[in-house]
């Protein structure tokens, strides 16, 4: 990670380190959830004194663009958490009818991300792509299916678009469901068979953006994201069916 960040000149330091982080994190350099480097190691980076990296780590979190968990570090915030999780979260709560709205707009972006992946996919991205799905093969292999490398080639389909509001959008989304996804991933598991299904799903897809297949991959994602939703219904919201 050194190498993204660039020493900085001795005036205006802390404004110069947020705006330094701001255009990193815009540019797809620094992504939502991502951990920042530990404090003594990101000032050498800089070149700036670690008095002047706090200022500039509070100033970034007044405006939302990183927070600081207790004994695990800074990490990156999608642009969007910082107005949207607490009430809408609430919302949720309060109502579980509008998770279907919530995955309903999920698909809506995933279905024109993975058609726009498949044209505008660059090597690189096929690389993070595979990476994620190289997880989820393991996880397979072990019996186990893991959330965050499901969640994880989804944004960089998202990313492939080369679409910056799209990756934060969707890791929001991710972030307000992620209760209620982890109780599909439980029954999948116990199902066992549930487990490989999802991933040969995955693998169906990347195959369709590598051979930049628009029509099939959304095709794809389009079957995919549809039978999540019914697995959804049967056993991971207590929610009634939208037209209930």
């Amino acid at each position: 990670m050194e190498e993204i960040f660039r020493q900085l000149r001795p005036h205006k330091i802390p404004a110069e380190i947020v705006q330094q982080v701001k255009s990193l994190i815009k540019e797809g350099k620094l992504q939502p959830g991502q951990k920042l480097p530990p404090e003594r190691a990101l000032s050498d980076m800089l070149g700036v004194g670690r008095s002047s990296l706090r200022e500039a780590v509070n100033i970034l979190e007044t405006l939302g663009f990183v927070e600081t968990k207790t004994r695990k570090g800074i990490f990156v915030r999608s642009v969007s958490s910082a107005s949207m999780p607490d009430p809408m979260r609430q919302i949720l709560e309060e109502d579980n009818r509008t998770l279907y709205q919530l995955y309903e707009l999920r698909k809506d972006i995933e279905l024109a991300s993975v058609f726009r992946a498949a044209r505008l996919r660059t090597p690189a991205d096929m690389e993070e792509i595979l990476k994620s799905l190289v997880r989820m093969e393991g996880d397979a292999k072990a019996a186990r299916l893991v959330l965050n490398a499901d969640q994880d080639f989804h944004l960089a389909i998202a990313r492939a678009t080369q679409n910056f509001f799209r990756v934060h959008i969707l890791k929001n989304i991710f972030d307000l469901a992620e209760d209620h996804m982890g109780l599909i991933v439980e029954k999948l598991i116990e199902e066992k068979a549930g487990v490989f299904a999802v991933l040969d799903q995955h693998e169906r897809i990347y195959k369709a953006v590598q051979n930049q297949d628009p029509e099939s991959a959304r095709i794809l994602m389009d079957d995919h994201l549809t039978w999540v939703e019914e697995k959804w219904r049967t056993f991971g919201s207590k929610a009634p069916p939208p037209s209930a």
